[in-house]
């Protein structure tokens, strides 16, 4: 309010300055244009300097007004032309939304409708065709990954990489190996190729290809530490265990030979390792790594292993297994596997006192059976027989109860079924 009254005054001293300033001096103004007396313009000064300004102030308007109609022509021209591309920024933005949400039907639609005028037609593309496959559409997928590779350069990887996920997808392990390989040649170290090659080659059980791959993994597919062991190991299981299944034996020791020491150290493949030695008839050596093993710690499925091993030395074995009961203390396992090495070193008494022993603190069949044969071996039949009842119905524990026959009934339907049969 006080800036306006200051204003206000200000234009009316200078109203009364400029009348005072007019009447004062009136002036004169001539322009004379060439020689002639009929081209002169004469003009009081005041008023030539009052058209002046205005003339000046006309000039600005004019210039102000063709800006604006500049800058309006321009907007328009620029709503035309940018604002297709705006609507297809929206709808690409719209599609991978849906896309994220697995709406494949209206990613699909808003994908392709704005690929002609997108700005990055390889995005729209790449999800559209993941949209057409998840839809069932693997021609028009197919179709769409062409579109993708033709949209620019640089897009082979890309392509690749997307086409070999729905293979994966569609379980064509074979042919996403072949779209890898191709890609490899763009990006050999990319982590996502490596993560689909290890997908790949694990579902195809290619596990020979699998270790080759093992390096690359480690180094370039960012996996974490406990992932990768794990899949190293279970690498080398099925390695091995395809030796031992072919009985190859020359294979088998060539492959633990060529694992690393940190690898021949773990407990859980040494373990594997000697069951297979054991498999394809190699006792003696598989004795020396059961013992390396239950030297270092307790595994009750090893112990029952070393009592089937027929070793270098039954009696060295018998001794090894007394030092372990001193160490671990009795328990089934250990006792039936003394039991057994018992029986090889031809003592009879004490493998009975040992499956015994075992059946007394777990009924197992498997010793149950081992005391019963000693039994029958040493002419106590009857005993014998009870054992190998136990063994039996200790193998089959889950009989329904039924009702069974007495003996007085049993003889009575013996007796009557042969009285029905007599032709007399």
């Amino acid at each position: 309010m006080k800036r306006f009254l200051f204003a206000a005054l200000a234009l009316l001293l200078f109203g009364a300055f400029l009348v005072e300033a007019i009447r004062t001096y009136p002036g004169y103004l001539l322009i004379a244009i060439g020689g002639g007396i009929d081209k002169r313009i004469e003009l009081n000064l005041w008023v030539a300097i009052i058209a002046l300004m205005l003339g000046v102030l006309a000039l600005f308007v004019v210039l102000w007004l063709a800006r604006s109609l500049l800058r309006a022509v321009g907007g328009s021209v620029s709503r035309i032309r940018f604002g297709r591309q705006r609507v297809a920024r929206r709808r690409l933005t719209n599609g991978l939304v849906e896309f994220m949400e697995g709406n494949w039907a209206r990613a699909r639609r808003q994908l392709l409708k704005s690929a002609p005028r997108s700005e990055a037609p390889l995005i729209n593309y790449l999800a559209a065709a993941r949209s057409a496959f998840e839809l069932g559409y693997r021609d028009e997928a197919n179709e769409l990954l062409a579109r993708a590779e033709a949209s620019g350069e640089d897009t082979r990887l890309a392509v690749a990489l997307s086409q070999a996920r729905m293979q994966l997808l569609d379980k064509h392990y074979e042919q996403c190996i072949a779209s890898l390989e191709r890609a490899k040649q763009v990006e050999p170290k990319h982590p996502a190729l490596l993560q689909l090659l290890k997908q790949a080659y694990y579902r195809l059980g290619d596990w020979n290809s699998l270790r080759e791959l093992l390096p690359q993994l480690e180094k370039h597919a960012n996996m974490r530490e406990e992932e990768l062991q794990q899949l190293e190991l279970e690498v080398y299981q099925h390695l091995l265990t395809d030796a031992a299944d072919r009985r190859d034996k020359t294979k088998l020791r060539e492959l633990w030979q060529s694992l690393s020491g940190r690898w021949q150290r773990n407990m859980e493949l040494r373990g594997l390792y000697a069951r297979l030695l054991h498999q394809v008839g190699e006792d003696v050596e598989a004795e020396k790594h059961l013992r390396w093993l239950l030297n270092r710690e307790w595994q009750p499925e090893l112990a029952r292993l070393y009592g089937c091993l027929t070793g270098a030395d039954a009696s060295t074995q018998l001794t090894v297994a007394d030092g372990w009961l001193k160490e671990y203390g009795e328990n089934a396992d250990l006792l039936t596997c003394i039991g057994r090495l018992c029986l090889r070193n031809e003592l009879w008494g004490k493998a009975r006192q040992y499956f015994e022993k075992s059946l007394l603190l777990r009924s197992e069949p498997a010793t149950s059976a081992e005391l019963a044969r000693l039994l029958y071996a040493l002419g106590e039949t009857d005993e014998a027989a009870e054992r190998y009842k136990e063994g039996l119905m200790q193998a089959v524990s889950d009989l329904p109860s039924l009702p069974l026959p007495s003996e007085e009934r049993a003889l009575l339907g013996s007796t009557t079924k042969f009285d029905n049969h007599n032709p007399a």
